[in-house]
C-alpha cells in the first residue's frame, strides 16, 4: 500500500532554491506559503555544515502548539511569520530528516508505529504532543522511548495546520533537552541557546559561511516569503548590508528557476501558489 505524503514546514534555508540545492531534487505534491503562529524564529544552532549559526524555531507560549495557516490574499502581516509548506513523500521527508541530523532508521520506526496505529506519521506525533500537554521536554522523552533515538541537532515536531492534518517541522533542542539525558543538544554544548537576529548572528560569526547561509534563507523573499522577523536592525551593520546585497545579487537571477527545478514545480503551479502571496 502506498504511503501517504506528509507536509513539511520549512522556515530557514529550505525556503529557497539556493538552499534546496543541497538536497538535489525534492519533488513535491504541493508547495504553498504559510504563516506560523505562536513561535519565534532566529539563528541559534551551530551548523553541521559550516562555521555558521543555522535557523531555529521556538514556541512563544510553551503550553500551546505551534500553528500554521495557508497564506491567502487577506493575510495580516502583523500576525505570525512566513514559512513554506512542502507536501512530500515519506522517503523524501526522511532525506530531509537526515540532512537535519536525524537518523533515517528512526523515521522508519516512527512510520511503522504510525501504521500500526492506523495513523500518518504526523498524526502519530501530534497524538504524542497532545498527550504530553505540548511540553517539548516530555514530548521528546516520549519520542525517545518510542524509537530509542534522539538527535542533538534537530528533532521532528508536529505543527497544527489549519483545515487539515498536522504538519511536521524540525526543532533544534535547547535547554529543555533532547529527550535523553545522554544526548546533549548542540545549542547547549556550544553555549548558544538564544534566538538571534541576523545582526546578532553576524556579530558572532562574521564569515563567508554565515553570509552564504543568510543568502539561502533570504532568497525566499524572491517567492514572497518574508524574513523581516530576523532582519530587523540591519541598518546597524552597513558592512553586512553591502555584503548581503552583493551575495544576493549573484544568486537572485537564478533563484526562480532553481526553486522550481528543486521542487519539480511547473510554471503554472508555481505561479498559482506564489504570486497569490505577493
Amino acid at each position: 500500500m502506498a504511503r501517504p505524503p506528509l507536509t513539511l514546514i520549512a522556515y530557514g534555508s529550505l525556503m529557497s532554491g539556493f538552499g534546496l540545492a543541497h538536497l538535489g531534487t525534492l519533488p513535491v505534491v504541493a508547495a504553498r506559503p504559510v504563516r506560523l503562529h505562536n513561535c519565534r524564529r532566529g539563528f541559534g544552532k551551530v551548523s553541521q555544515y559550516g562555521d555558521r549559526l543555522a535557523m531555529i524555531l521556538e514556541p512563544v507560549r510553551a503550553n500551546e502548539p505551534i500553528g500554521a495557516s495557508y497564506v491567502d490574499e487577506s493575510r495580516d502581516e502583523r500576525d505570525g511569520i512566513d514559512a513554506l509548506a512542502l507536501t512530500i513523500s515519506l522517503d523524501d521527508f526522511t532525506r530531509v530528516a537526515v540532512r537535519e541530523g536525524y537518523l533515517a532508521d528512526a523515521i522508519q520506526t516512527l512510520a511503522a508505529r504510525a501504521r500500526a496505529a492506523g495513523q500518518s506519521v504526523a498524526e502519530y506525533l501530534w497524538q504524542q504532543l497532545v498527550a504530553n500537554h505540548f511540553d517539548r521536554a516530555r514530548y521528546r522523552r516520549a519520542l525517545f522511548a518510542a524509537v530509542e533515538y534522539t538527535s542533538p541537532h534537530y528533532i521532528p515536531h508536529p505543527v497544527a495546520l489549519t483545515g487539515t492534518e498536522p504538519a511536521l517541522t524540525f526543532l533544534a533542542p535547547g535547554l529543555e533537552g533532547s529527550g535523553s539525558d545522554g544526548v546533549t543538544p548542540v545549542r547547549v554544548a556550544t553555549g548558544v541557546t538564544d534566538c538571534l537576529s541576523a545582526v546578532e548572528a553576524w556579530r558572532r560569526k562574521p564569515n563567508a559561511s554565515q553570509l552564504d547561509y543568510f543568502a539561502m534563507c533570504l532568497l525566499a523573499e524572491v517567492h514572497h516569503i518574508s524574513l523581516a522577523d530576523v532582519t530587523n536592525g540591519l541598518d546597524a551593520e552597513p558592512v553586512l548590508i553591502e555584503r548581503l546585497r552583493e551575495r544576493l545579487d549573484r544568486e537572485r537571477g537564478n533563484e526562480h528557476a532553481r526553486f522550481r527545478t528543486a521542487l519539480c514545480l511547473s510554471e503554472a503551479a508555481y505561479t498559482n501558489a506564489f504570486t497569490q502571496a505577493a
